[in-house]
């Protein structure tokens, strides 16, 4: 696993690719996120979409997805406090095959729990065209190796 101490600021890696149908689109939306333009090609047609596109909810699981199961080996995760500056910026449509880059963008160990330390994490999720579709910054709870 990849713990705390494994991680150095700055570092970085691409995950993926992964894609989603237009039939798994619709299934997460209409559960989700029943909006016309995630429902069908005919509620987006006179959108700013023209035509069917995930909810920005199903591209952050799918790129949540890829941050767990992405890597060789799976970080030794403890949860999270939650993230930041979450922007949808691009339309994802079906069969997109997105990626992620995740990059350390800072690290610090916890003050009132030494089993774990706090890792800060810019996420851009990005189509085949290589266009950022998503972006935020994701603060995880790591476990150590070897705490004090």
């Amino acid at each position: 696993m990849i713990h705390y101490e494994d991680l150095n600021i700055g570092d970085s890696v691409d995950l993926g690719p992964t894609s989603a149908s237009a039939d798994e689109m619709v299934a997460f939306a209409s559960r989700y996120d029943p909006q016309p333009f995630h429902l069908s090609d005919a509620g987006a047609a006179n959108t700013y979409f023209g035509t069917l596109a995930a909810s920005g909810w199903h591209t952050a699981a799918l790129t949540m997805r890829l941050m767990m199961t992405g890597r060789d080996e799976p970080l030794a995760s403890l949860g999270s406090p939650g993230f930041e500056n979450l922007r949808w910026r691009r339309p994802v449509y079906p069969d997109d095959a997105l990626t992620a880059r995740v990059t350390v963008a800072d690290k610090r160990l916890s003050k009132s729990r030494p089993e774990m330390g706090l890792v800060q994490f810019e996420v851009e999720t990005r189509n085949q065209d290589e266009v950022v579709v998503m972006s935020f910054v994701s603060t995880s709870m790591m476990a150590r190796r070897e705490p004090d």
